[in-house]
């Protein structure tokens, strides 16, 4: 799919938050300003959380209780700045991946060997300045 704005990406993350009809693992890759936080708003949104998402990069999650029934907690990570697996594990990322709640994850790379087999995939390229191809896999 090709968005051509922040709109149009957030739409697209509504679409698949609600088809899933269990917990996930979403991750989102590309480079830096292709959309992968702008989605992550857009999945917030569709789940009913009212306060402003920001990125974790510097604190790497940030949780969200949800009153969406399928799903009590949303847990947006943010890897960009984990150096290492280590890194990403102090923070405790094998509990969030195994704690039954939804996932999204921005820089996935470094983790890729502990995400779910069922892990939803978004790859995120940018066309121009307002265009980005986003696949979802």
């Amino acid at each position: 799919m090709i968005s051509k704005s922040g709109r149009e990406t957030q739409s697209l993350a509504k679409n698949l938050v609600e088809s899933l009809t269990e917990p996930k693992v979403i991750a989102l890759y590309g480079e830096l300003g292709t959309g992968k936080t702008t989605f992550v708003q857009g999945l917030a949104k569709t789940l009913g959380i009212e306060k402003r998402v920001l990125s974790p990069t510097f604190v790497f999650v940030r949780s969200y209780s949800l009153r969406d029934p399928r799903f009590k907690i949303f847990h947006h990570v943010d890897l960009y700045r984990a150096e290492s697996l280590e890194a990403a594990r102090s923070v405790g990322i094998e509990e969030i991946l195994a704690s039954g709640s939804l996932v999204a994850i921005e820089w996935p790379e470094i983790i890729e060997e502990l995400l779910p087999k069922n892990t939803v995939r978004v790859r995120f390229k940018k066309v121009d300045e307002s265009k980005r191809e986003i696949s979802v896999f």
